[in-house]
């Protein structure tokens, strides 16, 4: 037998608290598992908890840092263990570093809006960091002028978005809508909805929110769910493992930092909608959208308005294209797509949870609108995830 080859000894400093880290996680897993294995270390963190006081002692091989800090790097240079860096609180720190491309997730947030026609659009962000700003930059790319909502970040637990609350609202109330806001994550996204919830704020066709991440399970929790860049961490992490290979061979490696683009926009609730600067016609669709599970009809919507028919008729085809009754009937096919992909209920249980008093009427209507019948529209979205719909 041939003699045994020591395995490298590597440290994994990433959160695994977020998806973000695990899916860096995950890219560095997918390169291990196809090239030469390595004896692996992973702490368990999560992402403000400061890098370990033994890093700049260990006697391992390498390491691959989501933590990185300014003194941290200072010291590392002095050491001879390959090391890449992930950190984007800091920049380049003169490290070999993979990092996502903030400048791309920022542009396409706002492409995403475009397409959808808001032309005015606002960024709520985290003052001091630089990620936010490289994000905000992206926005600028596209947009000028651009609104600015900044407070100092506290960090995911220490974040209370109540604390504010006021001030998020006032920034919101001052500005024309309908309006599109890029949120620098989807915590601050999560903010902006809870602020448009308080001020009574059609989302989104009054304000259109999108935040960064796409935390699925988080974004899905928001009301309403929250549209969100892909960031694509998988590929950071298979970049930064095959950085460290590198290193720990002794192959030099190109200066800098490499960028990651975004993989697209996964659009939810929070921007389904396009730009409506009628704002009766906002409330009206807003309130359409929230009760056409409950049977409700035109007379509801009127009684909502305060229009007489004709003339909400009228401001709903000038915005929209269509009625209000073709937009009850968008609403409800809308909410049987969701009971038809996520659950196993059967089209009669579905026609009545949405709002038809008949499955037959629903069965025609959702043919008219999708082509094909529910059940084979369910047949067709079975494991298929929320699409990917922006240009990058």
């Amino acid at each position: 037998m041939g003699e045994d080859v020591k395995r490298k000894n590597v440290a994994l400093i990433v959160e695994t608290s977020g998806v973000y880290g695990r899916e860096i996680l995950k890219g560095i897993a997918r390169y291990r598992n196809t090239h030469e294995p390595w004896s692996v270390f992973l702490d368990e963190r999560e992402l403000d908890t400061p890098p370990p006081d033994w890093l700049l002692d260990w006697e391992g091989d390498g390491v691959i840092c989501r933590s990185t800090t300014p003194a941290l790097a200072a010291g590392l240079k002095s050491k001879r263990m390959a090391f890449v860096d992930l950190n984007d609180r800091h920049g380049d720190l003169g490290l070999p570093r993979v990092s996502s491309d903030m400048v791309a997730i920022g542009r396409a947030a706002t492409q995403h809006l475009l397409d959808r026609d808001f032309l005015t659009i606002a960024y709520c962000g985290f003052e001091g960091e630089p990620w936010c700003e490289s994000r905000l930059e992206g926005v600028r790319a596209l947009v000028t002028p651009v609104s600015i909502f900044r407070t100092p970040w506290r960090g995911l637990r220490e974040h209370a978005w109540e604390q504010e609350r006021d001030l998020i609202c006032e920034w919101l109330m001052a500005m024309p809508k309908p309006l599109g806001v890029v949120a620098c994550n989807d915590v601050r996204g999560h903010h902006v909805l809870d602020a448009c919830k308080t001020l009574g704020l059609s989302v989104p066709e009054e304000v259109a929110v999108i935040g960064v991440d796409n935390a699925s399970t988080f974004c899905a929790l928001c009301d309403p769910p929250l549209s969100s860049v892909v960031p694509d961490a998988e590929s950071i992490g298979y970049h930064a493992a095959a950085l460290l290979d590198q290193s720990m061979r002794g192959l030099p490696l190109a200066p800098g930092t490499i960028s990651v683009r975004p993989k697209g926009v996964v659009a939810r609730e929070s921007t389904d909608s396009v730009a409506i600067s009628d704002p009766v016609v906002a409330r009206a669709r807003r309130f359409i959208r929230e009760n056409s599970r409950l049977g409700i009809g035109v007379q509801d919507v009127l009684a909502r308005t305060g229009m007489s028919r004709s003339t909400l008729e009228r401001r709903f085809r000038a915005a929209l294209g269509h009625s209000p009754h073709d937009e009850i009937i968008c609403a409800r096919i809308a909410r049987v797509k969701v009971l038809l992909r996520d659950t196993n209920r059967s089209v009669r249980q579905i026609a009545e949870d949405a709002g038809f008093e008949h499955s037959e009427y629903l069965m025609v209507q959702f043919k008219r609108e999708t082509g094909v019948t529910p059940t084979e529209w369910r047949q067709g979205s079975q494991g298929v995830s929320s699409g990917v719909s922006t240009r990058l």
